[in-house]
């Protein structure tokens, strides 16, 4: 993984350079890029973002907006959105409009997806000022993955040639009911898709909910793959096997490991919370302050 670093060049205009971890760790130059959903705080955007900066937090994921997920809002809506982050001076680093999270098997939803969804969802990211969507990898039985493998890769890729038209990058997430869930099954699309701007949206409590252990086993497929974060944090109940969802460093997923991790291995882009747990406000509070901690026991502070 190379960290991109922009110098000034004396015409007036920028160089860009690519520094190896090393470098990087040695120049301090790592810095821990923190957003948060807005919806695991409230519902309500602008109440998500008057909140969260009274915490600090100034950088957005967008996924739900006054109760339906994105871009499925009206036109008033995506404007009064745009006028908030001008007014409070903060940003969106991803949406998630929840692309191809539907059966493998519905034809026609897969077709609407790529025809109709994947078009408006990068439509509103750029309106929004992003370029980057959070996508899956379709819901399926774990053990139809080789059986639709090479099909989900021929639909991904075309899905990233569209994006990379328009000068977006898609973020595979792994999701634990489809076929991408784990981080080694989850590369092995990626890689087979070859695409530069088709890369991995890491999430290791997912991971974790689906018995592969996120750090370092399923942390390690994905490496050189990620270009975003989701943190939340859960734990088993010893006598039901259920999960519960905890705040961030308090749970099961090792979590402390793996950002110390992210930061040695020069990570640059945003590690997004995204709590899980009511109540919401308080949960992604606890969840922030969890995150606190950690960077405060490695020396850091977010940005």
């Amino acid at each position: 993984m190379e960290w991109p670093l922009s110098l000034p060049h004396k015409s007036g205009t920028f160089i860009e350079i690519y520094l190896c971890p090393e470098i990087v760790a040695n120049l301090g130059l790592c810095i821990v890029k923190v957003c948060v959903i807005t919806d695991e705080i409230s519902s309500d955007p602008e109440t998500a973002i008057e909140l969260a900066l009274e915490w600090g937090i100034r950088h957005f994921e967008i996924r739900g907006l006054w109760g339906r997920r994105v871009p499925d809002v009206e036109p008033p809506q995506q404007e009064r959105l745009k006028k908030l982050l001008t007014q409070y001076g903060v940003d969106v680093v991803a949406i998630s409009p929840g692309l191809f999270k539907v059966n493998v098997e519905d034809e026609g939803s897969v077709k609407d997806h790529l025809a109709h969804r994947l078009p408006r969802s990068i439509e509103l990211a750029k309106s929004l000022g992003t370029n980057l969507l959070i996508i899956f990898g379709f819901i399926g039985k774990r053990e139809s993955y080789d059986e639709y493998f090479d099909w989900v890769v021929d639909t991904l890729r075309r899905a990233a040639d569209y994006a990379e038209k328009e000068n977006m990058v898609l973020a595979l997430e792994n999701e634990p009911i489809c076929l991408a869930d784990t981080g080694e099954r989850t590369a092995k699309l990626v890689e087979a898709i070859q695409r530069e701007n088709f890369l991995v949206n890491w999430d290791p409590c997912n991971a974790y909910h689906i018995e592969e252990h996120p750090f370092p086993n399923g942390y390690r497929k994905v490496r050189d793959l990620i270009t975003h974060v989701h943190l939340k944090d859960c734990i088993t109940d010893k006598e039901s096997g259920r999960k519960k969802y905890v705040p961030i460093g308090e749970g099961e997923v090792g979590l402390r490991d793996q950002i110390r991790a992210l930061k040695s291995d020069a990570y640059h882009g945003f590690v997004s919370i995204e709590t899980h747990f009511a109540p919401r406000v308080k949960g992604t509070r606890e969840c922030w302050e969890g995150l606190l901690r950690i960077l405060k026991e490695m020396g850091e502070k977010p940005e």
